[in-house]
């Protein structure tokens, strides 16, 4: 009979126990197929580790990713934890949470990311984001056009003046229809080759009160890029590219022997029918040499009702094991480039290459009314010259007036 009560008590308590209560976080990122696994890997380590956080990914490509975003967090919605760019806009509409506090709280090890990349996260001195990466830049291409074109591979001391001639060398034609572009470029890469030429697009990237992009550097520097579209045809024009393909898949398919692009193609060209390698990005004219710091980050929902478990997640996200999966992967060129056990992992093919262009950029134009600016400004200037509608200094001089009205 003891045994018999002792088993009843013991089912009892066993179904009076509660369930684990967990708390469901929502985790938004974008990315490539190829790009998948490490966002995957490190949810599920994170929930193998907390057991009472469920991670819902809520994965989108690039091109749908922030329509649904910008929808969700205007309806003070969304996700808690999420992949972003373009901080300084979200921040500057309070959807972002400021990150300071728990950062100081924990002793979050902040001080193991290099200072420049954070800049860009920030907003009126306060972090909004971790960064995951730097957006860092090389010059992929196509070995094998490169010898049956018997052109000398790129190296560290290429100018534009070199790359002008290669691309042109590369670039085939049958009748008057080009079948391999010589080059391809993206079309929101354009600062790279203002900084490389010695010019700014602002006097402060991120802080600016004047605008510096119709200066004789900046404009030479843009229209460097459209009399590779225009005059010499060895670049395909920007909205010609939404027909015959982006700069990936025109490199990846052949159709393009070279592409300046980041260590996130590294998985994507690793299947390209040719061979290819990387090189340094050419210097400006004068020798300068220089890239871009930009790259995505981790933030959370100012909105999120689940800001302690957001931020638990936030911190093994953009860490040290979150930043080496991340680097061991290599896909990006790691943030956290100051931490031992980040660098290490850091295991992508031509990894010098892309920590020394690392350290040559320059922080990309990044505050709050810069998209409004971009978009009703810059951008559709800059389609007139890369369409061969206007001069680079004749569309940028016809803006400059406006743009520092809306720096005032």
């Amino acid at each position: 009979m003891r045994r018999f009560w002792f088993t009843v008590l013991t089912a009892s308590l066993a179904l009076a126990t509660p369930a684990l209560a967990k708390t469901t976080l929502v985790f938004s990122y974008w990315g490539d197929p190829a790009e998948l696994p490490p966002f995957q890997e490190i949810a599920r380590n994170f929930m193998a580790a907390n057991p009472d956080i469920e991670i819902q990914v809520q994965h989108a490509p690039w091109s749908g990713y922030w329509t649904k975003l910008d929808a969700q967090l205007a309806a003070k919605a969304g996700p808690d934890v999420m992949f972003i760019t373009n901080v300084p806009t979200y921040a500057s509409r309070g959807q972002l949470e400021p990150l300071d506090a728990y950062i100081a709280r924990d002793k979050f090890p902040i001080q193991e990311f290099n200072p420049e990349f954070l800049r860009t996260h920030q907003l009126q001195g306060k972090l909004y984001s971790i960064p995951r990466d730097n957006d860092t830049m090389v010059l992929y291409y196509n070995k094998d056009a490169f010898d049956a074109a018997k052109v000398a591979y790129p190296n560290a001391n290429w100018r534009w003046n070199d790359l002008r001639a290669a691309a042109i060398k590369l670039t085939e034609r049958s009748g008057s229809r080009v079948t391999r572009y010589g080059l391809v470029l993206e079309n929101n890469k354009w600062p790279t080759f203002v900084y490389q030429n010695g010019g700014k697009v602002f006097d402060d990237p991120l802080r600016p009160t004047k605008f510096m992009l119709n200066d004789a550097k900046g404009a030479q520097a843009i229209q460097f890029i459209a009399d590779l579209i225009n005059k010499d045809k060895v670049a395909p024009a920007f909205q010609e590219m939404a027909q015959i393909g982006d700069s990936t898949q025109l490199f990846s398919s052949g159709q393009a022997a070279m592409v300046m692009t980041n260590a996130a193609r590294l998985t994507t060209f690793k299947n390209a029918p040719f061979k290819w390698a990387v090189a340094p990005l050419p210097s400006g004219p004068s020798g300068q040499k220089a890239n871009t710091v930009g790259g995505a980050g981790f933030a959370m929902n100012a909105n999120s009702k689940n800001k302690a478990e957001a931020w638990t997640f936030l911190k093994y996200l953009a860490g040290a094991e979150g930043q080496a999966i991340f680097a061991k992967a290599g896909g990006a060129v790691p943030a956290m480039n100051r931490n031992a056990q980040v660098r290490t992992a850091f295991n992508a093919p031509f990894k010098d290459i892309f920590l020394m262009e690392s350290d040559r950029s320059g922080v990309y134009p990044n505050f709050a009314k810069y998209v409004q600016i971009n978009n009703t400004l810059i951008g559709p200037a800059l389609d007139t010259v890369w369409n061969g509608e206007s001069t680079a200094a004749a569309a940028l001089s016809k803006i400059a007036p406006n743009v520092n009205n809306l720096l005032k």
